[in-house]
């Protein structure tokens, strides 16, 4: 591949265009004015753009180190020559990616060049991918070191091993480690240890269902043996409840024959004849009343009868005054008529007077008498009541009302305690069977009965417990055909390990062979390209399989690590590697150099120019450089020179 031209909107280049020529070509320019642009866009161009790259501390990603500083999208055209034809290379931003859209066509005809994609583009180009380019042919700043890669180990290996496949050892190892770990990395991690596991806890759980049986079978015998005492103690408790029902049977009738006894005792409600249904105290009442009543009927009486014989005096003297009255009236009626007759005055004023008074003698006897009647009238007798000890029947009835309470109370408790033994359950009517009490008391078979109820729902949890756990275990002939998997299965694992193993050492002991013999036209290509930049001043590099490099030196007696040699001397070293890794590795893939002499001095930066100019016959050569001496040899020796 060579590039003809690039078109660039990339980090500080906006439609910037450089044209390389064939062979070497020397970019000169001074700080900041895009030599790395130029080389992060080659290299974007041709891989792509790492979206999966984060922005860290001291870092960049390229997706955020290289956006347009104009604000433009992010885009670039290369023109290169591939397979003896023009081929025109584009890259543009997507939704997703920005740079992410690709195209590729023939230049001259626009049609798309079939089997080139974003994805494998570089690779195609360059003949390697992108791990093997940035380790060999693409030389940043400060980058001239080479690390070790599984890529280009595999692909150094390759012509090591007469390049009939690229295959690296330490990827063949890894792989061949990772099945084994996947087998057993250790006691805890990998397939074996797996299984062992499995099986352990198979055997585990083989070993608990057997034991769950067991427990199971003692948990049935268990539980049969106490349903048996349960239902020997509920029959106890069946024949003390019997006995107590035939105790309450003989207490309910005797207290029904005391109730009987009782309501015969209560006397009849007959009404007294005296005192009716009063009560004690009224009755006692009622008889005082009445003795009190008869001594005021016998006192009143005889305060009338004074009354009386008083009215009786006075009706006599009022008979008395009126018969003299009469008499006097008479008499002086006649002495009346006999003065008139005489016609004397003086008599017959005292005829008249003694008129008068005979008329007031009898009005006043009238007016006794009347009043006497009246009297009299008034005076007559007040009944008295009949003669009797009504004070000593009212006592003899108030006993009697108490002993009546006294047997209807007797009566009322017999009657409730009948009724107590009725809830009770108490009849009259009871079995003749003969009842024998058990061993021991109720109570005592009662608290066992309940202990046995505890134990049996204890007994019962712990089966239905053994019962889910066997249920959730599956049945043994699962198990045990699962384990004889398990022991097939392991067997082979182990044999898979076993061989894996002899492969590993097989492949080590390979390896120790070809160490023998690694890379011996890498390092014979890699010594002649270090002579050469050195002006001969060390001759030999041995290079590691992980490419750290060891340099003798003319009259050395031992080689010396690239960390013993100066800035400038470890830089040439390494260039000298790149040269000698893109030479076999990458012969078709353009180098490029970021200020890669910049520790050279003089003298070596004219060798390593000359170098690179005999590089530039086979292969294109990019040298960006921000000193002017790379420029000004460059023109001493006719090799082009672009200014940025």
């Amino acid at each position: 591949m060579r590039i003809k031209k690039m078109t660039a909107t990339f980090g500080a280049l906006d439609s910037a265009v450089l044209e390389p020529s064939e062979g070497l070509t020397v970019v000169t320019a001074p700080n900041e004015a895009g030599k790395s642009t130029w080389a992060g866009f080659l290299k974007a161009m041709l891989y792509g753009i790492d979206t999966r790259e984060r922005d860290k501390t001291g870092f960049l990603a390229d997706k955020t180190r290289y956006l347009p500083w104009s604000g433009a999208p992010m885009s670039g055209e290369m023109q290169v020559e591939w397979q003896g034809r023009d081929v025109t290379i584009r890259r543009f931003p997507t939704r997703t990616n920005p740079f992410g859209g690709f195209e590729a066509v023939y230049t001259a005809s626009g049609d798309p060049v079939p089997g080139l994609t974003a994805a494998n583009a570089g690779e195609q180009l360059t003949g390697v991918g992108r791990e093997v380019y940035l380790r060999s042919a693409f030389v940043g700043q400060g980058g001239a070191a080479i690390g070790a890669s599984k890529e280009l180990e595999a692909r150094v290996s390759a012509l090591a091993t007469s390049g009939q496949e690229d295959v690296s050892y330490s990827a063949v190892e890894r792989t061949l480690k990772d099945w084994r770990n996947r087998r057993r990395a250790n006691r805890a991690n990998g397939l074996i240890p797996q299984l062992e596991e499995e099986k352990s806890q198979l055997d585990g759980a083989l070993r608990e269902m057997d034991q769950a049986c067991r427990r199971r079978l003692e948990a049935e015998e268990e539980l049969a043996r106490l349903e048996g005492q349960q239902k020997q103690l509920r029959a106890d408790l069946e024949i003390w409840a019997r006995i107590e029902k035939h105790e309450l049977n003989r207490r309910y009738a005797e207290a029904y024959a005391e109730w009987e006894k009782a309501k015969a005792a209560v006397p009849e409600g007959r009404p007294h004849p005296v005192f009716g249904a009063m009560t004690g105290e009224e009755a006692w009442t009622f008889a005082q009343e009445k003795q009190n009543a008869r001594e005021a009927a016998e006192e009143e009486n005889r305060r009338r009868e004074a009354r009386r014989a008083e009215a009786e005096k006075q009706h006599g003297t009022g008979r008395m005054e009126m018969l003299v009255g009469g008499a006097l009236g008479a008499g002086m009626l006649l002495m009346m008529a006999a003065q008139l007759l005489a016609s004397h005055w003086l008599m017959a004023a005292l005829a008249g007077a003694a008129v008068l008074a005979c008329m007031f003698c009898l009005f006043h006897g009238r007016k006794l008498i009347r009043r006497a009647q009246d009297e009299r009238t008034a005076c007559r007798p007040v009944p008295v009541p009949e003669a009797g000890d009504l004070l000593s029947q009212a006592a003899e009835y108030r006993e009697m009302l108490a002993k009546a309470a006294q047997a209807q109370a007797a009566e009322a408790a017999a009657r409730r305690r009948v009724d107590d033994l009725a809830a009770q359950g108490g009849r009259l009517f009871d079995t003749l069977e003969m009842l024998y009490p058990p061993p021991q008391s109720k109570t005592a078979t009662a608290a066992q009965l309940s202990g046995v109820e505890r134990e049996l729902t204890r007994v019962r949890n712990e089966l239905a417990r053994t019962e889910g756990a066997l249920a959730h275990m599956g049945g043994a002939e699962d198990l045990e055909a699962r384990r004889g998997e398990l022991d097939a299965q392991l067997t082979r694992r182990l044999e898979e390990y076993d061989a894996l193993t002899v492969a590993l050492e097989a492949l080590s002991s390979a390896n120790d062979a070809l160490r023998q013999r690694f890379s011996p036209a890498l390092n014979q290509k890699a010594g002649e390209l270090f002579a050469a930049l050195t002006g001969g001043r060390w001759p030999r590099l041995t290079l590691a399989r992980d490419f750290s490099a060891q340099a003798a030196g003319e009259g050395s007696a031992l080689p010396r690590t690239s960390l013993a040699l100066s800035t400038g001397t470890g830089e040439q070293l390494y260039l000298a590697v790149r040269l000698a890794v893109c030479t076999l590795t990458a012969p078709g893939a353009p180098v490029v150099l970021d200020d890669a002499l910049a520790a050279f001095d003089d003298r070596r930066m004219a060798l390593a120019l000359e170098l690179l100019q005999e590089q530039g016959a086979d292969r294109q050569i990019l040298l960006f450089s921000c000193h002017s001496r790379e420029a000004e040899w460059a023109k001493a020796h006719n090799v082009p020179v672009i200014t940025l």
